[in-house]
């Protein structure tokens, strides 16, 4: 690769980051909240950016299933075991059947028995606290969640790895 198509790769890539913020007057309130609440966010430079894992450049929709797999990934064991109708049927309607099937599908490749499971509801917010965590520090504030702390960082990252083969399939 050339030196301009990599600048050009670079510069695709960042603004791509910056448009998961809204636009500029939304980045700009964002900004003014965090340093408000103490809690700026440092400069990225081009070597950050070019870490960036690929799929924290998804669309909001896409990233949102993506963490969800993740999510079900990690207690898809107990979701394996599991004949209360009920709890399958809310992860269902929370994530879809079909991802549901597919997490249950791949539940003896999770480390340690996975993690404790999630209500529903939580879902997301548990994937994307796994995805946060597998981010570099630097990275993760552009990943407006908290790290997820009820999953070791090999699960995280086991979890994120599956989701994200699992997507490209």
């Amino acid at each position: 690769m050339s030196a301009a198509a990599q600048r050009r790769a670079l510069a695709l890539a960042g603004e791509a980051l910056l448009a998961r913020d809204g636009g500029p007057g939304e980045r700009r309130a964002a900004a003014l909240l965090r340093r408000i609440a103490g809690s700026e966010t440092p400069r990225l430079d081009l070597s950050d950016i070019a870490a960036a894992p690929t799929w924290l450049r998804l669309p909001p929709a896409a990233c949102k299933r993506l963490a969800q797999r993740a999510a079900l990934l990690s207690f898809a064991p107990a979701l394996a075991k599991s004949i209360d109708g009920a709890w399958l049927g809310a992860h269902a309607n929370a994530a879809g059947e079909d991802n549901v099937d597919w997490a249950i599908s791949r539940a003896d490749r999770i480390p340690e028995g996975g993690a404790q499971p999630v209500d529903s509801t939580q879902l997301t917010e548990r994937g994307f606290g796994l995805l946060r965590a597998t981010l570099a520090p630097r990275l993760r504030p552009l990943l407006d969640a908290p790290a997820d702390d009820t999953c070791p960082p090999p699960l995280a990252a086991a979890c994120v790895a599956e989701a994200l083969e699992g997507a490209t399939a």
